[in-house]
């Protein structure tokens, strides 16, 4: 075992682990009352602390899908009364990039995966185009594709290959849950 952050027999759920800035961060539930918060391992002192409290209280923001890009760590966190949405940590400080699902609806991104200088991820807006590709520089972010145009392509295990972006996602063909390819020009 490297740490105990919660300590005695309650977990503390380490989930989502990322390097940024030499340090791993990870989602984990200390003994602090916090939640599931966003946390740091720092391999000079050997010690784990949290990073942000950025839902203050015993909920938690339960940070998720953590990448680093373009000098930030990206994630999603439920911090505020926007819903579970994207977030980023500058190193000193943690908040929301926008808010894809506007309100308190939750666009749930997930599976964040650095490709040609973009983030990309899946999220749900709040119109009718459902859970699909979408992608961020940093500053905002906007749909990417809209795989299935009926409902969800819910895309999946975002990965970089070969100079592509693969991933599982369903479409409107009726082939079910398949293998997808974004090479830079198509999808």
């Amino acid at each position: 075992r490297v740490a105990d952050i919660n300590p005695g027999p309650p977990n503390s759920d380490p989930a989502y682990f990322a390097n940024f800035n030499g340090q791993l961060f990870l989602r984990a539930t200390g003994n602090n009352n916090a939640g599931a918060e966003l946390w740091r391992y720092d391999p000079t002192t050997k010690l784990p602390g949290i990073a942000d409290d950025i839902n203050p209280g015993p909920t938690g923001s339960d940070p998720a899908f953590l990448a680093s890009y373009n000098g930030a760590l990206y994630f999603r966190a439920n911090g505020d009364a926007n819903g579970a949405e994207l977030w980023r940590w500058n190193g000193s400080d943690a908040g929301r990039l926008t808010d894809i699902n506007p309100g308190a609806g939750n666009a749930n991104p997930a599976y964040m995966t650095v490709f040609n200088t973009l983030l990309y991820f899946s999220a749900k807006a709040s119109d009718a185009q459902g859970t699909e590709l979408w992608r961020s520089d940093g500053i905002g972010d906007s749909l990417f594709a809209d795989i299935n145009t009926a409902g969800d392509s819910n895309p999946s295990y975002l990965t970089v290959f070969n100079n592509a972006l693969y991933f599982s996602a369903a479409s409107t063909d009726g082939a079910g849950v398949e293998l997808w390819k974004y090479d830079g020009t198509n999808a």
